[in-house]
């Protein structure tokens, strides 16, 4: 599933592409998408139809399309949700589900084959029925004593904390298995246990994002940005999809469990057992990590 990297660099490649194009009709499969609910076509078109898109921004794994005269577009990628600008005389692919036509000969379409994303129109003076309430962006917004507030309130586990978008928006099982690597805590450490470790976990999701941004984001399987162009960021993954593998650090090895029914992976020396003390998780040296992040 795209994260907040990936999203982000769809954002950037998407806005030089739409931006100051016109809307002149806006076309649907009539499939539903995420919960098999049906995109609202009435209402895109009343939002797009004849008004000139301005660009895109990013808030956690959102994407929003902005439309002069103040409504936007809503977008999800899901799964394996993809948009792109293609000339509108070529066939539309397969699995296309919104196909907005612009002036000029041009159509941004919105491809999804599993359908597990969304598409949205927002006027002006409305608001996203669809949206879940967001935690705060982990590049723009979240400081150390916020975080640490959280993680004093959970007793969930540390990796689920992170992944609970309406805690920190973005996230997502890639990003949070590196950055809890680069902050030497354990998966599944209580995350009130880890809030006297706020500030260094903070700067590793920072890090582990900022990699991901340096290298135009994770292609696994099928993540690509609006120009068709896959993430360089996989082979510089630390502990994500690397099981059995040397640990880049100290030579152990990494490994997988499962938490929630998702794949975890961590280094068994970098980050000790949640049973064991925090001072002993919270034993990894800053400058290490750096050398690491750096191969």
């Amino acid at each position: 599933m795209p994260e907040l990297p990936e999203v982000e660099m769809v954002a950037r490649s998407l806005a030089p592409l739409i931006a100051g194009r016109t809307v002149t009709e806006v076309w649907t499969s009539g499939l539903g998408l995420r919960a098999r609910r049906p995109v609202d076509l009435d209402v895109l078109r009343t939002v797009t139809v004849g008004r000139r898109l301005t660009g895109t921004s990013r808030v956690g794994k959102q994407l929003t399309i902005t439309v002069a005269g103040g409504g936007s577009v809503l977008v999800h990628l899901g799964m394996t949700g993809r948009l792109s600008v293609d000339d509108a005389k070529q066939p539309r692919p397969l699995h296309t589900h919104v196909a907005w036509t612009l002036r000029g000969g041009r159509e941004m379409r919105y491809v999804d084959p599993r359908r597990f994303g969304w598409v949205e129109g927002v006027a002006a003076s409305g608001s996203s029925r669809a949206s879940r309430p967001l935690g705060p962006d982990p590049l723009a917004e979240l400081d150390a004593s916020s975080l640490k507030a959280a993680l004093m309130r959970s007793r969930a586990p540390l990796k689920a904390f992170l992944l609970d978008q309406t805690k920190v928006a973005g996230l997502g099982n890639i990003y949070v298995c590196e950055a809890l690597f680069r902050a030497g805590l354990h998966p599944a450490l209580p995350a009130h246990r880890a809030c006297g470790r706020a500030e260094p976990l903070l700067a590793a999701i920072r890090g582990a994002l900022q990699q991901g941004l340096d290298n135009r984001g994770t292609t696994l399987r099928d993540y690509v940005d609006a120009e068709g162009r896959r993430g360089d960021n996989a082979q510089a993954l630390l502990v994500y999809g690397r099981e059995g593998e040397a640990c880049r650090t100290c030579a152990g090895v990494i490994v997988r469990l499962v938490q929630s029914g998702r794949s975890t992976f961590y280094c068994v020396r970098c980050q000790p057992h949640a049973g064991r003390t925090l001072k002993a998780a919270a034993r990894t040296p800053r400058a290490r990590h750096g050398r690491a992040g750096s191969r």
